[in-house]
């Protein structure tokens, strides 16, 4: 007697769980490599950065303070020295990440990553940032900061933000004199936008559109941040090398690491991928590997072991090209299962914690990529079974009752 017309689903089931296991494996794992690659574009050039080093944030011996008016006056004192000053971060910089979220007045539940800067007076001028809207920090505008960062959110403060970030938060409308929080009861005043202020290194995979606020407050201790100096780029290294013997004769004690022109960061950052992205993309494509592998093994294995059945089928009528169609459309029915609750996995909350906070793909590209794997694994299925379900022409009679 001839079994249930079903090849594979309710009579086999763990196989069936083992391939709706492996596509939602598969299905996490590639969504999640293909957020992380999101996360981490090739920064474009907007910065003058074959003009500006980076001394990275010095420490002394006997953690003696390093005022920053003193190191900043014989900074600005070198021959060649346009400008100068220290901030809290470097763009592009993987030593040090300042980050926070903005909204705007009660829209809390729509605020945004944010890289945060903030530095001594020239920092518009030492970054050379476009100023396309507004104004740049007065000398009355700026405050001190000694390290208390609750501090950083004055009430009122005026604050500078780029142009993608003023898009987001004032679409269609000037972001001068706009509101703006990132931090509770403290809202900031925008006076300026400027083109493009890059985040640090760590700060664009959770911050790949280049929203960034700068604030008016300026470190008392030069040891809260790294020095930036621009100079021409024909004399940049020279100029660095002067900068470090006058920081090293005035403060012997002081402890720095090697300077380094911005334009390396930056071309360090383009040709970076951490090992989350790197891990993901190997898992998905092992995952992927895995699933042919067991998808060819349960396509021979039904093909050898149900060569008596599926020539019985044969001779009850039933083509090669239905049984292949029947194999494929189950195997369709699997994927699409597996597909759909590794979509539902990849946009929750407990995807987005163990993925360190990548950014979720959106509903509809994740639907996509399920579809294309459930579709991709059916039509492989039916390919496979093209193959493997060719019964013997001896074993095949036309008669029920012909010896088989």
């Amino acid at each position: 007697m001839v079994r249930s017309r079903l090849l594979l689903l309710g009579r086999h089931p763990w196989w069936s769980s083992l391939l709706v296991t492996e596509v939602t494996a598969f299905i996490v794992l590639t969504s999640l490599a293909w957020s992380a690659w999101r996360a981490m574009p090739a920064p474009p050039r907007v910065l003058p950065e074959d003009e500006i080093t980076v001394f990275p944030r010095p420490d002394t011996v006997d953690n003696v303070p390093l005022p920053s008016a003193d190191v900043l006056r014989l900074v600005r004192s070198v021959p060649g020295v346009r400008h100068a000053a220290i901030a809290n971060q470097a763009p592009y910089s993987f030593d040090v990440s300042w980050a926070s979220r903005a909204w705007k007045g009660d829209a809390r539940g729509d605020d945004v990553v944010v890289a945060t800067y903030f530095g001594t007076d020239a920092m518009v001028q030492t970054l050379g940032l476009d100023l396309i809207e507004g104004r740049g920090f007065a000398p009355g505008d700026i405050s001190v900061y000694v390290g208390d960062q609750t501090r950083l959110h004055a009430q009122g403060a005026p604050t500078i933000i780029s142009a993608s970030l003023a898009e987001r938060l004032f679409p269609r409308t000037s972001a001068i004199g706009g509101r703006l929080y990132i931090h509770h009861a403290s809202p900031l005043t925008v006076i300026g936008v400027v083109a493009a202020l890059p985040a640090a290194a760590n700060g664009f995979r959770q911050n790949p559109e280049g929203f960034a606020v700068l604030l008016p407050t300026a470190p008392a201790d030069a040891r809260l941040g790294p020095l930036l100096v621009r100079s021409s780029s024909e004399d940049r290294v020279r100029v660095s090398t002067l900068v470090e013997r006058t920081l090293r004769q005035a403060h012997p004690r002081a402890l720095s690491g090697a300077s380094r022109p911005l334009s390396a960061d930056r071309t360090s950052m383009a040709s970076f991928r951490s090992v989350l992205p790197r891990a993901l993309s190997a898992g998905a494509g092992l995952g992927a590997g895995v699933l042919l592998v067991t998808l060819l093994l349960a396509t021979e294995w039904m093909a050898r072991h149900h060569r008596m059945e599926l020539s019985l089928r044969r001779a009850f009528g039933a083509s090669r090209n239905q049984l292949v169609h029947e194999w494929g459309l189950e195997l369709g029915v699997l994927a699409a299962l597996g597909a759909m609750l590794g979509g539902l996995i990849s946009g929750s909350p407990v995807a987005f914690q163990l993925s360190g906070g990548l950014p979720i793909l959106p509903p509809l590209q994740t639907a996509l990529l399920a579809t294309a794997c459930a579709g991709a694994l059916a039509l492989m299925a039916t390919w496979l079974a093209t193959r493997a379900f060719r019964i013997p022409p001896h074993l095949v009679s036309r008669s029920p009752s012909g010896r088989l």
